[in-house]
């Protein structure tokens, strides 16, 4: 892993920004050269002064900072990097390949293993075994072959590493289908530390309101309806803790939609067919069109067969 200050001074380098240029009243130049050769020791106060004059957020540095994974494709100029961009820049593989899926378009998907796998062997680091895993995972579920094989390693990963970053939690949220209820909630809470802990970012908060979402498709799936419940509970305690600038519309109408599956799969088919035909009209009215064809066809697969883990509605969402 990068020290502190090694990490502190290419994020500067990528800034074009000189020690004279942050250096001021709180920090001398002499003090910002010890600190970036780690020779000396910064406090929390004075770093998040630094970085604001840098215009790079908390959570940006420590992304950079928590290298463990090995990913060769962090990148060395930040100056147009915010948490959504490090998202898709990490997710990439992983989106593109979902991509296919969510379309069937398999023998495209089988090409793109071979690649992965290719890239793997050439150079062996954590994401490129990671990304080559995903891929068998999605091929798996649709064979409806065994899946566990391919979540070992995501699993083992994610359990060694005690700080998370946003590069973890997309590896957790797309291999989450595939894994064991007990490693799902053991996994779930450092999950929701980092979640919790970057709340006031607004694209964490975008993941905090996916990351329960995944988790109440997951429980869904495997018929673990009190533990559903649980994560619908959260939705809801979350959207009312979300600041105006962070709360969605469209999250509302979500948490009506899962209130309403989840009555149909655990009470009253009947009630919850109606709870969901009412959110699919409040999206309408609202034209929030995307979504709400989206979830119309969610719903006609949910209300055509008796077992959801057919679905695999939890890997569509990753």
């Amino acid at each position: 892993m990068a020290t502190y200050g090694t990490t502190f001074r290419r994020l500067r380098v990528g800034k074009n920004m000189t020690l004279k240029e942050l250096a001021d009243e709180q920090v001398s130049i002499g003090f910002l050269s010890k600190f970036e050769t780690d020779q000396s020791k910064i406090s929390v106060g004075r770093l998040m002064h630094l970085l604001d004059k840098m215009h790079v957020t908390a959570d940006e540095y420590f992304f950079a900072q928590h290298d463990g994974y090995d990913n060769p494709q962090i990148p060395e100029r930040w100056s147009e990097m915010s948490v959504s961009n490090a998202v898709g820049e990490l997710g990439s593989s992983f989106y593109y390949a979902a991509g296919l899926a969510n379309r069937g378009r398999w023998e495209e998907l089988v090409q793109w293993r071979k690649k992965l796998i290719a890239d793997a062997k050439l150079t062996p680091t954590m994401s490129h075994w990671l990304d080559v895993d995903f891929v068998q995972l999605l091929l798996a579920q649709h064979r409806q072959e065994d899946v566990h094989p391919f979540v070992q390693r995501a699993i083992t990963y994610l359990k060694q590493i005690d700080e998370w970053s946003i590069y973890e939690l997309i590896v957790f949220n797309v291999f989450l289908s595939g894994m064991a209820v007990t490693d799902v909630q053991q996994l779930a809470q450092a999950a929701k530390r980092k979640l919790t802990s970057q709340s006031q970012l607004s694209e964490m908060a975008r993941m905090h309101r996916g990351f329960l979402f995944t988790n109440f498709s997951y429980f869904m799936n495997v018929a673990h309806f009190d533990l559903a419940e649980r994560m619908l509970e959260q939705m809801r305690d979350l959207h009312h803790q979300q600041t105006q600038q962070q709360m969605t519309g469209d999250f509302g109408m979500l948490i009506l939609w899962c209130q309403g599956w989840l009555t149909y799969r655990n009470d009253d088919k009947q009630r919850g067919q109606a709870e969901m035909k009412d959110s699919l009209t409040v999206m309408r009215l609202c034209e929030e069109t995307s979504l709400w064809q989206l979830y119309s066809a969610f719903s006609d697969q949910i209300w055509q067969t008796d077992d959801d883990h057919l679905l695999h509605h939890s890997r569509l969402m990753a």
